[in-house]
């Protein structure tokens, strides 16, 4: 096992840096970046919300999929995009507030 693998096992069984998250019944086991509430400007007019990223680590039994919705802390959100790291060990996960749009 290389020094990264060794990190990333050791990150993520540890709970003091992880949380859970949930898509259609499967959960994920992931760490937080900060949550920021920010405010945009859209056609509708202004519009805020929660935008913040999970990471988890690789495999998983069903890689999640952007426009997704998942269940985070008792509230649902949208993936709007997920990025695979450079050693393929784990994807950042974007997640937006429900009302957010999010391109195709």
């Amino acid at each position: 096992m290389n020094v990264w693998t060794k990190m990333m096992e050791d990150i993520f069984s540890n709970s003091d840096f992880t949380e859970v998250f949930e898509i259609n019944g499967l959960s994920y086991t992931c760490i937080v970046s900060p949550i920021t509430d920010e405010i945009s400007f859209t056609d509708a007019g202004l519009e805020s919300g929660e935008n913040f990223t999970l990471d988890i680590k690789l495999p998983v039994y069903r890689m999640p999929k952007i426009n997704e919705k998942l269940r985070f802390r008792d509230k649902t959100y949208k993936i709007s995009d997920i990025v695979t790291d450079s050693a393929n060990a784990s994807i950042k996960i974007s997640v937006v507030a429900l009302s957010k749009g999010i391109g195709g």
